[in-house]
């Protein structure tokens, strides 16, 4: 019982916010032609409009856009009437409008309202590149891409960079005019270029409209090639080039040699001054303690410095028994020998024809999307 009363309880949940939701196609009919007859009503009405606007479907939108247009024209603020009528124009393509709903004399003002802003206002009805320019190779781009421009009045245009850097003006007519965009190189290693268009009708450059677009980019890669875009480099997955020598090494003979030189610098020096020590120790220091002539005190400083020169010597020598190994050198002549691997030469060429082969494969899809 519990759940079936909460089934029941979310249906006529949804069914009511399915209402509402539907509600404001209809209502907001009524609401205008009750309000628009009174010019005073016009800010109340302007403020239903705009809250009930993303609720509306795009037929509704674009009666709304203009109903709402004409309002702000009838309350004098000139920068709201150029953003709903941008809005009907340009994103709604000035698309024919059912206002039988309205009282027949405000109906005629709108459509005479209507006329007066297509008559002096550049919708742009086509934005697109030429259809030769909708693909390029990557590595072969082209100089200048063909932007096909059509406007629904005559007017001037200018296209600059997003950056305000003029690329190109000239003048609209009735048909599709052809504008050159500079390419190549750089062009295609980023994934979006954009650009900024600035539309002036002839006589009312104060209704002069603004056009940001990006040029998109879409990379077509073979799935077996590794690309980076930005700096162009690519790889052939699970291949990479080759060596095409190896060097092997091979020990012809080997001896040792006594270093002279290092044997007297380092070896015989400590072994001399060892010895000297010793010779001094036995001569000078055991005569001197043997004598009679020296005194008891004399002879017991003299045993002390007998064992510090004893160990000196000992010391010295034991150094030079340390540093004598390495006096002796181990030489040894080396012969390097270099071959060719003719199999890696020939994995690297075809790598080369590969490599050419995928650059050639790798193509850029371009389409114009307005922001």
């Amino acid at each position: 019982m519990v759940v079936k009363r909460s089934i029941l309880l979310l249906s006529a949940l949804l069914l009511s916010q399915a209402s509402w939701a539907a509600a404001p196609a209809g209502e907001w009919r009524a609401e205008a032609r009750r309000l628009i007859a009174s010019e005073s009503d016009y800010p109340q009405l302007i403020e239903s409009l705009q809250r009930q606007f993303p609720l509306l479907s795009d037929k509704d939108k674009a009666a709304v856009s203009l109903i709402v247009g004409y309002c702000q024209s009838r309350a004098g603020n000139a920068q709201a009437e150029l953003f709903w009528m941008n809005k009907y124009l340009g994103e709604f393509r000035a698309a024919a409008v059912n206002l039988a709903f309205l009282p027949g004399a405000v109906r005629g003002k709108i459509n005479d309202f209507r006329l007066s802003w297509q008559k002096d206002f550049p919708v742009l009805w086509e934005l697109a590149l030429a259809p030769e320019h909708a693909s390029a190779a990557y590595f072969d781009p082209p100089a200048e891409l063909n932007l096909r421009l059509r406007a629904s009045i005559p007017c001037d245009f200018q296209l600059l960079s997003r950056e305000g850097t003029p690329l190109a003006k000239g003048s609209l007519a009735a048909n599709v005019e052809t504008v050159k965009l500079p390419a190549g190189a750089d062009f295609v290693r980023a994934a979006s270029q954009p650009f900024r268009l600035l539309l002036t009708p002839r006589g009312a450059p104060e209704r002069t409209i603004e056009k940001y677009f990006v040029v998109e980019l879409e990379y077509d890669v073979p799935a077996d090639v590794e690309f980076d875009p930005l700096s162009g480099t690519l790889a052939l997955k699970g291949r990479a080039p080759q060596p095409e020598q190896e060097t092997e090494t091979k020990v012809i003979s080997q001896r040792i040699r006594f270093d002279k030189e290092l044997f007297k610098k380092t070896v015989l020096k400590d072994l001399l001054v060892g010895a000297a020590f010793f010779v001094v120790n036995a001569t000078l220091i055991t005569s001197t303690i043997d004598s009679a002539d020296t005194s008891l005190f004399a002879k017991s400083s003299l045993f002390g410095t007998r064992r510090v020169f004893n160990l000196a010597g000992i010391g010295f020598s034991l150094s030079a028994l340390s540093k004598l190994p390495k006096v002796f050198k181990r030489e040894r002549k080396i012969e390097e020998t270099t071959r060719d691997l003719p199999g890696a030469r020939e994995a690297n060429q075809a790598l080369e024809r590969d490599l050419a082969l995928a650059r050639s494969r790798i193509g850029v899809k371009l389409a114009v999307r307005e922001l």
